[in-house]
């Protein structure tokens, strides 16, 4: 596990080094005396053992789009660079408090993976009309766009991002926004993905393929969930857990089986903003725990993926299905 000694632990992503069999993890982070958030970076060989690297990001100057909070995002490489999308808030549009927040999210570049530079295009995409809210309607009134997931398709680029639809029951508007790009630097937003509606939120998108399949995982709290998808769970619903949906395409339509949950645990249990990282063959899921003994990455949890979504491996776990 990997723990920050004098800091709170947030949300974490990843990127993976197979040249050099290894993984880095760039993960949020703030004091615990206070102070400014920041992107922190580790190294790994094993997913178990990290070593701490310099910061990757830290907030804006004032007044500048991200100089409040900066959120979560991801990685990859392309073209010889490596780019991080990350969303973040302002002092100018934003409050302290949960309420108000206005979230957008950029772009930084680095060639190393190491020292990163915020693009001057800054922010790249943000929650605009027709298909998407800029107030939320649902239970937390703000301007929802982040945590946004990079991946490519064809000569394009997508991000995925948290956000809200404009129209349907305000409790199941919690949708996956689409924004595309061929440089990196313009983008454009598009309609979300097609999914199956049953949160009021959809935190920490994420797309991947495992065989003829492509999985999107996300997270949310169990008080987000609606009433119809809160029942699969009889009387064991979760504070907040990790889910997944099935589609044949990366743009879905995407299907729930069942609860969706990915790891069963303590309904009070903080195992949140989960990611699978593909590493030396095998898939595995960590998370952000939050407990007695402080904030901290959990050890990697083997999965497996079948036709029904993203399961945590057991003793008892039934062999991989067909899509």
């Amino acid at each position: 596990m990997y723990t920050y000694e004098d800091h709170m632990m947030h949300d974490a992503w990843y990127f993976v080094d197979d040249e050099n069999d290894a993984v880095h993890m760039f993960h949020l982070a703030e004091p615990l005396e206070g102070g400014p958030s920041f992107v922190g970076h580790a190294i790994s060989r094993d997913l178990v053992t990290w070593e701490r690297l310099p910061t990757a990001l830290r907030t804006g100057p004032p007044g500048s789009w991200d100089d409040l909070r900066i959120c979560t995002g991801s990685v990859i490489e392309r073209d010889g660079q490596y780019w991080m999308a990350y969303s973040a808030t302002s002092l100018n549009d934003s409050t302290h408090e949960e309420q108000h927040r206005v979230q957008r999210a950029g772009m930084a570049v680095s060639d190393d993976l190491i020292t990163w530079a915020k693009l001057p295009e800054n922010p790249v995409t943000e929650a605009v009309a027709p298909h998407y809210e800029r107030m939320g309607t649902g239970q937390r009134k703000m301007h929802h766009w982040r945590d946004p997931f990079l991946f490519e398709e064809g000569d394009a680029v997508y991000q995925l991002v948290c956000a809200r639809r404009n129209e349907g029951p305000t409790g199941a508007r919690g949708t996956v926004a689409l924004a595309r790009s061929v440089d990196m630097q313009v983008w454009e937003v598009l309609p979300p993905l097609e999914h199956d509606r049953i949160s009021d939120e959809m935190e920490v998108p994420q797309l991947y393929r495992i065989g003829e399949c492509w999985y999107l995982v996300f997270c949310t709290l169990g008080r987000f969930l609606t009433p119809e998808h809160a029942e699969r769970f009889g009387g064991g619903l979760p504070e907040r857990s990790n889910f997944s949906m099935v589609a044949g395409s990366p743009f879905g339509p995407f299907r729930v089986h069942g609860t969706g949950q990915i790891v069963e645990h303590d309904p009070d249990a903080v195992f949140y903003a989960a990611q699978l990282v593909e590493f030396n063959g095998s898939w595995y899921l960590l998370a952000t725990i939050k407990d007695e003994q402080g904030e901290r990455i959990s050890d990697p949890v083997p999965v497996y993926a079948d036709n029904t979504g993203i399961h945590a491996v057991t003793s008892s776990s039934d062999p991989p299905g067909p899509c």
